[in-house]
């Protein structure tokens, strides 16, 4: 028996919201923890300080200055040191933080069907490199839901093994998927309804340039070595479920 798609979405919309809030309540306890050990820590590196702060001071007396520059007064290091600082995320960690945003990809895939129709080497991109994720995606009922899960929980739950940035943009991407659930809700609403095309595909092809553009800029600074926080609210939002560490 297939379900109706309001009651889909629905469904959806509730797993997604109770997953959000389970996310954001393990952050708070850990986040108050966190401040408890960054208090008990400063008080043990105070005291350590004024121990230290005498033998310090010698050691800083016999210290010779090294000449660590050229003859144009900069870094012998500079070139080394601009590698090693070449982004906030490293190695693996950049194909690492890009495979989450396959969720908001795939969910959103359905709001560039004007666009795939003006622009047809665009739909065939998406025919061959997308689509097949979407119709897998779609043959399994209520696989949303639990990739959607697997994002926003598995990252928490395995924190010691996946670097901060990889979490972070496991986050980023989750809400990035939570803005499309309102147009989708709004969208199986009025399905089957005679609305005009004239106001049906500019905010068809809104929605799929909005979330698109937030995508791309996402991924091509994670492959950069760049971390993409600077989309407004969502990456503060990130950071916030992420936590501190």
């Amino acid at each position: 028996m297939r379900l109706p798609t309001e009651v889909v979405a629905l469904a959806i919309f509730f797993a997604k919201s109770c997953t959000l809030c389970f996310g954001f309540t393990s952050y708070s306890h850990i986040n108050s923890m966190t401040k408890v050990a960054k208090k008990a820590d400063m008080i043990r590196w105070s005291k350590e300080d004024n121990t230290n702060d005498e033998d310090s001071k010698g050691n800083d007396e016999q210290q010779q200055p090294i000449n660590n520059l050229d003859i144009f007064g900069q870094p012998k290091d500079k070139e080394r040191r601009k590698f090693e600082d070449e982004g906030d995320i490293r190695g693996p960690d950049r194909i690492k933080s890009c495979v989450p945003y396959m969720l908001p990809l795939i969910d959103g895939d359905s709001f560039g069907r004007f666009i795939y129709e003006r622009i047809p080497p665009l739909a065939s991109l998406d025919y061959v490199l997308l689509r097949p994720f979407v119709d897998a995606f779609h043959a399994v009922p209520f696989l949303s839901i639990l990739l959607f899960m697997t994002f926003a929980l598995g990252p928490q739950l395995l924190r010691d093994s996946l670097s901060r940035e990889v979490r972070f943009n496991a986050q980023q991407a989750i809400f990035i998927d939570l803005l499309l659930i309102f147009p989708t809700l709004i969208g199986d609403a009025i399905e089957g309804e005679t609305v005009s095309r004239q106001l049906l595909e500019p905010s068809t092809n809104f929605v799929w340039i909005m979330y698109m553009s937030l995508v791309i800029y996402s991924v091509t600074s994670c492959l950069r070595g760049k971390k993409p926080d600077e989309i407004p609210f969502i990456s503060s939002f990130a950071e916030m479920s992420t936590g501190p560490f």
